[in-house]
């Protein structure tokens, strides 16, 4: 479960997202469909999603946090950082 993420994209721009601030509910890396999902509760205009295609980010920080055993409530967090692969 991903807590907060920075993205740096290619045009240099620096983006922050962090579950729980401006009601940012989930944060998801969908390496299948090749986006960042940024998924917002829902509003009385309807829900809403920010995606962020995978090419376009040069580099990725994210807190990561895991639970292995459901009886135990301690939390593990791993700090991760990805940078893509120039072509």
């Amino acid at each position: 479960m991903i807590e907060k993420i920075e993205i740096t994209t290619t045009s240099g721009d620096v983006h922050n997202f962090k579950k729980g601030e401006f009601g940012v509910e989930s944060i998801e890396i969908d390496e299948l469909r090749g986006l960042i999902e940024i998924s917002y509760g829902s509003t009385e205009g309807g829900k809403k999603y920010v995606f962020i295609p995978l090419p376009s980010v040069e580099k990725c920080e994210f807190l990561d946090k895991e639970v292995s055993n459901p009886q135990d409530t301690s939390i593990k967090t791993k700090v991760t950082t990805a940078k893509t692969e120039e072509k």
